[in-house]
C-alpha cells in the first residue's frame, strides 16, 4: 500500500501512522509530504492509495486545512482514524545532559505546550522556533553540539538517533490528536461487513430558515444517536451560510443510523457521506 502523510519524517503524524499500521497490519511504502493539502492531493491523483493527516487536537481544536479540503471536495472518503496522546520529550546528541543545554529548538506549538518545563527546568536556555519538531531534531543532530536540544516525540529521537534527556515534559497530559486515513472516491450508505464505530458526513442546511439546524439535530436526538463531533465551516457562498460536519456514533446500530441519515436528506439541502470506519485510541 502506498501511503502519503504529512511529513517530514520524525513528526507525531509519522508516529501515529506507524502505530495505526501496526494495529491494522498494514505494510507498504510511506511517502512524507510537506503539507496536508499535498498529502491528500497525492491520494486524489492516485499517486498514493491512501493519505494520513491530522484532523483535530484536544487543545488547539480542528485542523482547518484538513477540514476545508474535505469541505471543498466530493470525491474523498474516510476509512479509519486513530487518536494518540501528544507526548513531548527533550532530545540531545549522545553525550549531552539536561543541565548543559543552552539552546532549545522546536515547533512553536510544541514550545508553548512545554512552557512550564522550559521555565522551571531550562530557564538558562534560549528557545528557537522551527517549521516542525522534526526539523528541530535534524538541526540538533546535524550540529552535534551538546548544548543544543530539540523538543518532540518518540519518532523524532528514533529518526535522528538522539538521546532522550527527560521523561514527558508537556504541560497538559490530556493533549491528544486525532488522525484520519482517507482514500480517493465517493462512498455510499451500505451495511458494513465488519465492525465500525463512526459515520462521518457533511450537510448543508437552509441557514435562512429559522430552526433548520435544530431540526437537523433533532433527527439524531430522537433516535438516541450520539453526535460525537459537530463542526461548522463557511460554505464559501453567501455570508451566514455554513456546512456542518457530523460524526455519528454507530453504537445504536446501522439500521437506526441509516434511517436517520435518510431523514436528514429530506431536511438538508445537501448531504455528503464520508463513510463508516473504525476508530481506535492508543496510549
Amino acid at each position: 500500500m502506498r501511503i502519503s502523510y504529512l511529513g517530514p519524517q520524525g513528526t507525531f503524524t509519522e508516529e501515529a501512522l506507524q502505530r495505526y499500521c501496526a494495529i491494522h497490519g498494514i505494510e507498504g511504502k510511506r511517502q512524507p509530504i510537506s503539507t496536508i493539502d499535498g498529502a491528500i492531493e497525492a491520494c486524489m491523483l492516485d499517486e498514493a492509495d491512501v493519505a494520513f493527516v491530522p484532523v483535530e487536537n484536544s487543545l488547539g481544536g480542528s485542523v482547518l486545512t484538513t477540514m476545508d479540503y474535505l469541505t471543498e471536495h466530493d470525491d474523498v472518503a474516510l476509512c479509519g482514524e486513530i487518536t494518540m496522546p501528544i507526548r513531548h520529550y527533550a532530545w540531545g546528541i549522545p553525550g549531552s545532559e539536561l543541565a548543559g543545554i543552552r539552546q532549545v529548538y522546536s515547533h512553536p506549538q510544541a514550545l508553548r505546550q512545554c512552557k512550564r518545563f522550559l521555565t522551571d527546568r531550562l530557564a538558562q536556555a534560549d528557545c528557537h522556533e522551527t517549521a516542525s519538531t522534526s526539523e528541530a531534531g535534524r538541526w540538533v543532530a546535524d550540529k552535534g553540539d551538546t548544548a543544543m536540544a530539540a523538543i518532540g516525540g518518540l519518532a523524532l529521537g528514533q529518526t535522528y538517533g538522539l538521546k532522550r534527556l527527560t521523561d514527558e515534559i508537556q504541560d497538559n497530559t490530556l493533549n491528544v490528536t486525532r488522525f484520519i486515513m482517507v482514500r480517493h472516491g465517493a462512498t455510499s450508505l451500505t451495511k458494513p461487513e465488519g465492525e465500525v464505530h463512526k459515520l462521518s458526513l457533511l450537510c448543508e442546511l437552509d441557514g435562512l430558515r429559522p430552526g433548520s439546524l435544530y431540526e437537523g439535530l433533532a433527527i439524531f436526538a430522537k433516535r438516541g444517536i450520539n453526535l460525537v463531533r459537530i463542526e461548522s465551516r463557511p460554505s464559501k457562498g453567501r455570508l451566514g451560510e455554513y456546512k456542518f460536519f457530523f460524526d455519528l456514533d454507530m453504537s445504536t446500530g446501522y439500521d437506526n443510523v441509516s434511517a436517520a441519515v435518510e431523514e436528514l436528506r429530506q431536511t438538508a439541502t445537501a448531504v455528503q457521506l464520508f463513510g463508516m470506519y473504525q476508530s481506535i485510541a492508543v496510549e
